[in-house]
């Protein structure tokens, strides 16, 4: 009799030990009884009999994983914290035997300027590379000629980006430069149409998958190529358990599978360009593809209906063209900013803004958990404090009643709920059918918009003060992107509503010198000169989680970790549930993670590299 050791998938629980009374491989899929169930598994390795009986397993099913799909999982398992059950779970495996490589036909491709073709000669020396290329620059036809490479060679591509709000237009282009070989792959989609790709992919007829972070575990044979695009973007990494990030896993895929990896965004995050440009392996694409003209307007002000905000709304109107009003996505908590200077209130012991507590009646640092009373009023000039935010609705609304005779529609999370209402929407604003698009962060995902001749950006304070060491980054990366959405093929204007107007107008000018300077202000404190961690605790018996949190942290403070802050969490309760935290940082990786081993307890729910300290 033969003994595996076996992870069930999808599940927290630790490996459990089976019998065989036939040889089986590592990575294979197996069906199992537990507790009276029946449950996939995925197979581990061999071992010595135990000392106990064990259960057989009922029969293989057909499917197994890759071996670098093998790696992955148990790279997941071991960086984010996770079981072997939930890191495997991730995955599709292969269910048939890949068919021979087919060399894709000639593709109907546009040609490269000559700083394009540099870039193209350049990205084809690397193993893996950033493509630095600013807004319009034509970083899609560039990746468009690296597919086509692949492809002629019997390669798979995976084109990966950051939400299903990218893809309507994405797929257009794409389609028409490669027909039949590419199909989306994203959590919209339904299961009839995800089987049909996965029968697709097994026969060899898909061969280029465009989609959302959860199609690097599609089982695509002789994989050569994968690109992330706005690489930039939070939506990569995972809120939920494995906490992982799509971009990190593209990367490892590309060292330990061979593939070749490029990153492209016109904001890249400051860890890659750092990283990047450390190993001369950046490409910085200058200058648009569209030669237009844009100008830049600031004027003080929040997220309110300025005077002179409505005056060019309303001269982008009569003149036919349409405009783009952004707010930023509503925070979870809320910071306490000046109406007059725009200032935040500031922790002394952080560089981020405190949080605004009502219950406690108190501002909170989420880092240090410095704590001090309310002010009445601003403490640089005196003039009233604001918490309260407009959204989406609230402006559309106004600007209803404002321009009676303007077709005005939202762009957020609330109202696009699906794909099809998604495509519809950007279907009639590119018609000309919308004048005014009022909307979130979706605004900035990359959208081709031809006829915009005015993005209007308001509350960019909420962000750049925000308490949240990337604040900074955000707020610029979210201004240029928001830039770029504006006078795509025929001049436009940017109006930018702030009480930073200085600070702003310094950085906007050159990315890359921002980066330099964030990296320099980041040095020996965070990424990508540190490793983050934070660790949740929750429970519907608020003084458990309080426990759980405190016993952690005695273990944890027996470690070389340094412990940036604990208590209670920034959102105390979510789902009945009371939450506490910790905040840990490390020079080293390992030494996290092997502090991190040491104290976990029953409660800990560890986020590692987090993006969202609430």
């Amino acid at each position: 009799m033969n003994h595996y050791l076996l992870a069930i998938l999808g599940s927290s629980a630790p490996t459990l030990t089976y019998a065989s009374p036939k040889a089986i491989e590592s990575g294979e899929v197996v069906e199992v009884e537990l507790k009276s169930r029946l449950k996939k598994a995925v197979v581990l390795e061999k071992i010595d009999p135990p000392s106990f009986d064990c259960k057989e397993i009922l029969r293989p099913l057909g499917a197994r994983f890759s071996p670098l799909q093998q790696k992955i999982a148990r790279f997941v398992s071991t960086y984010y914290c996770a079981s072997l059950g939930e890191s495997f779970g991730l995955f599709i495996p292969f269910e048939s035997t890949p068919p021979p490589p087919k060399e894709a036909p000639p593709s109907p491709l546009l040609p490269l300027s000559s700083l394009q073709q540099e870039a193209l000669e350049f990205l084809q020396t690397k193993p893996s590379a950033l493509l630095f290329g600013d807004t319009g620059s034509g970083k899609t036809e560039i990746y468009a000629h690296l597919i086509a490479a692949h492809l002629s060679k019997g390669k798979s591509v995976l084109f990966l980006m950051p939400e299903i709000s990218l893809t309507p237009q994405m797929e257009r282009r794409l389609r028409d430069y490669f027909g039949d070989w590419v199909a989306l792959w994203h959590s919209k989609i339904s299961a009839k149409k995800k089987q049909e790709t996965l029968e697709g992919i097994a026969s060899g007829k898909i061969r280029l998958i465009a989609g959302a972070r959860s199609s690097l575990f599609l089982p695509l044979p002789n994989l050569g190529l994968i690109i992330v695009d706005e690489e930039h973007d939070d939506a990569y990494k995972s809120q939920n358990r494995p906490r992982y990030n799509a971009r990190d896993l593209a990367l490892l895929a590309g060292d330990r599978g061979g593939i070749q990896v490029i990153l492209g965004s016109a904001t890249p995050l400051a860890s890659t360009y750092y990283r990047f440009s450390q190993k001369k392996a950046m490409f910085r694409l200058k200058g648009r593809h569209f030669q237009t003209q844009k100008s830049l307007l600031f004027t003080p002000g929040l997220d309110t209906l300025t005077p002179p905000l409505l005056q060019e709304i309303s001269k982008t109107l009569k003149r036919g063209k349409q405009a783009i009003i952004f707010l930023p996505t509503r925070a979870n908590f809320k910071h306490l900013l000046c109406t007059q200077c725009g200032e935040s209130l500031q922790c002394p012991h952080c560089s981020v803004s405190l949080s605004l507590h009502k219950k406690e009646r108190a501002l909170i640092c989420h880092h240090c958990r410095y704590t001090c009373p309310i002010p009445s009023l601003c403490p640089k000039c005196g003039a009233e404090l604001k918490t309260e935010r407009l959204g989406t609705a609230q402006i559309a609304e106004e600007l209803s009643l404002l321009f009676p005779k303007a077709n005005i529609e939202r762009f957020d999370r609330d109202l696009i709920t699906t794909q099809s209402r998604l495509k519809k929407t950007l279907e009639r604003f590119n018609q000309g059918k919308i004048d005014l698009l009022v909307g979130t962060q979706m605004l900035s995902k990359g959208h081709d918009y031809h006829n915009v001749e005015l993005a209007a950006i308001l509350g960019i304070d909420y962000l750049l003060k925000s308490d949240d060491y990337r604040a900074h980054e955000r707020a610029i990366s979210t201004l240029l992107q928001l830039c770029g959405r504006s006078g795509r093929k025929e001049s436009g204007g940017v109006l930018i509503q702030s009480f930073h107007t200085a600070f702003l107008k310094d950085r906007l000018g050159d990315y890359e010198e921002f980066l330099k300077e964030e990296l320099r202000l980041r040095q020996g404190l965070y990424p990508p000169f540190s490793k983050l961690a934070m660790i949740w605790f929750a429970h519907i018996d608020p003084s458990k989680a309080q426990r759980a949190c405190q016993e952690t942290l005695e273990r944890l403070q027996k470690t070389p970790v340094e412990i940036i802050g604990h208590g209670p969490a920034p959102i105390e309760k979510i789902a009945k549930k009371w939450r506490y935290c910790i905040f840990v940082r490390s020079k080293s990786s390992k030494i996290l993670l092997s502090s991190l081993a040491k104290a976990k307890g029953e409660l800990d729910e560890i986020d590692i590299d987090p993006l969202s300290f609430v």
